[in-house]
């Protein structure tokens, strides 16, 4: 189970259209961490234990996706791959993180693949936690989603959206801790709203914000060879993510030089696998 909360310092950055808050943990030390959460339905909570125990000799921050937790919804639907990475490296910017190591979690693994083959010269390695690198195909008869006008997220109860992630394949800790699923939810007339833009799958921003460049969309495996820094994946054995027997045959065969560990968990990692999670974490970042 998740690793209990530890004391820590909050604050937000400016990046782009939206305020992005953290969490910040240690102080100076060994080279810094920046944690991104994964999508559904992570953000910086889940990662509270996980960042205190590695921020023993170093700086550790954990911040909410745009779009998601305590930041705020970008009122040009920027949920582009690139708004991703200049939030995160604001982020380090702002701390004064010089070469940190990016962790990068589900949704947030793809990010932390995109950044490690952007902007080597900004980090010190990459840690890829439990990602999707081939998308599962959509359920029977799934309606097509709009990309904007969604409307938010509602639910009757607290213990209603608990249920409604506990039918998920791999449920997130939300599911299962009340308090953790408190935090996730904003109490409003009509019932408990999740902290997240039922727009966040948008990727390309409207009104001014369509007028910013961005980079064309890239494949996840492109990106992976693209990756200079030093990299690792960590593997949730019990995790839907690698139901695909070709994900590891790929990667086996075209990206030998990425070392994959493994946690016993589902796609949960920090709930599930805390302890082992960190002894990886502290192996891959060794005495840097």
């Amino acid at each position: 189970m998740a690793l209990p909360n530890v004391p820590h310092k909050t604050g937000r950055v400016n990046s782009g259209d939206v305020s992005i808050f953290y969490r910040a943990f240690g102080g100076s030390g060994r080279t810094p961490l920046v944690i991104m959460h994964g999508a559904n339905y992570f953000d910086s909570y889940d990662w509270i234990g996980v960042a205190g125990a590695l921020a023993a000799d170093r700086a550790v921050v954990a911040f909410d996706r745009r779009g998601w937790g305590e930041s705020t919804w970008s009122p040009s639907k920027d949920y582009s791959l690139d708004a991703h990475m200049s939030d995160a490296l604001a982020v380090a910017a702002h701390l004064n993180f010089e070469r940190p190591i990016f962790i990068g979690h589900s949704a947030s693994a793809r990010l932390a693949i995109a950044l490690g083959a952007n902007f080597a010269d900004k980090m010190a390695g990459v840690v890829i936690v439990d990602p999707q690198l081939i998308p599962p195909p959509p359920p029977p008869g799934a309606p097509p989603r709009q990309a904007t006008g969604n409307p938010p997220t509602m639910y009757a109860s607290i213990e209603a959206a608990m249920g409604t992630f506990a039918k998920l394949s791999n449920p997130p800790r939300i599911s299962h801790d009340r308090e953790r699923a408190g935090n996730a939810l904003i109490r409003l007339e009509g019932g408990y709203m999740l902290k997240r833009d039922p727009d966040n799958g948008n990727v390309r921003p409207v009104g001014e914000g369509a007028q910013i460049p961005r980079r064309p969309p890239s494949d996840v495996w492109k990106d992976l060879a693209a990756i200079k820094p030093r990299a690792v994946i960590v593997r949730g054995l019990r995790s839907d993510r690698w139901a695909n027997p070709t994900i590891l045959e790929r990667l086996a065969r075209d990206h030998a030089n990425i070392p994959i560990v493994t946690v016993d968990s589902q796609h949960d990692v920090p709930d599930q696998a805390p302890e082992a999670f960190i002894a990886h974490v502290r192996s891959f970042v060794g005495t840097s």
